[in-house]
């Protein structure tokens, strides 16, 4: 069992290098012991490849998202909006063999120990890569504490949605998405990420501002929609 205390969590990073690049740096006095993504690594933003290779290096776990299923060509196209399936088809195109391959490795679900404490690790939801949990009431809550006692866990971390959420329940189980380090989409721009003491079993989120500008540029550049470019400048 490995023990260790404080876990950066990332998610839907889609291929930004520069808001991923703003997270390593912010970290860096973090005493951070282990990183790990919740998945869509790629997809939306023209850096594929750049970005494959710093989370191969630095994160221990990496999951299966949507996007990057749609890339190695196990989830339909049917399933993606028009300029999702645009960036899709672009990153399938540039992305190098290497780095194809290791997507494929990626699995959809993991279950880990951290601090005799049991943390299931999704894209979208236990279920499925596609299914969005969102938090908008006390109902929600309850049938997240259902799906959380149903797979036997402490904590239920998901990404999908780019919209960072807590919530802890008075029988000290957890439920936590990080947000998008990529593209949020709550309404205020930057890069998303949470750190889970497993220790004291606390998580804290962090928002980072940085330039996007030159990646902006680059989608312009790239002939991708243009909506993708825009839309960082709303975090919506």
């Amino acid at each position: 069992m490995k023990q260790l205390t404080r876990i950066a969590i990332i998610s839907d990073i889609h291929g930004n290098i520069f808001g991923l690049k703003a997270f390593f740096e912010d970290i860096k006095n973090k005493k951070i012991d282990e990183i790990i993504c919740l998945g869509d690594v790629v997809g939306y933003y023209p850096y594929p490849n750049e970005v494959i290779e710093l989370v191969r290096d630095k994160c221990t776990i990496t999951i299966l998202g949507n996007h990057d299923a749609g890339v190695i060509g196990v989830e339909p196209e049917f399933n993606f909006n028009d300029y999702a399936l645009e960036a899709l088809n672009w990153t399938k195109k540039h992305i190098s063999e290497e780095n194809l391959n290791w997507l494929k490795t990626l699995k959809k679900r993991v279950q880990i120990v951290r601090d005799n404490k049991n943390l299931y690790l999704v894209h979208g939801s236990p279920y499925d890569v596609f299914d969005y949990i969102y938090v908008y009431d006390e109902r929600d809550k309850e049938m997240i504490l259902e799906t959380i006692e149903f797979l036997k866990t402490d904590v239920l971390m998901v990404g999908h949605t780019h919209v960072p959420v807590k919530v802890e329940y008075n029988n000290g189980k957890l439920f936590l998405n990080p947000g998008s380090i990529g593209q949020p989409r709550n309404g205020h721009k930057g890069a998303y990420y949470a750190i889970l003491d497993t220790e004291t079993f606390t998580a804290e989120f962090y928002r980072l501002l940085y330039d996007f500008s030159e990646l902006q540029e680059k989608v312009i550049e790239e002939g991708l929609p243009e909506i993708l470019a825009t839309r960082l400048d709303e975090g919506r």
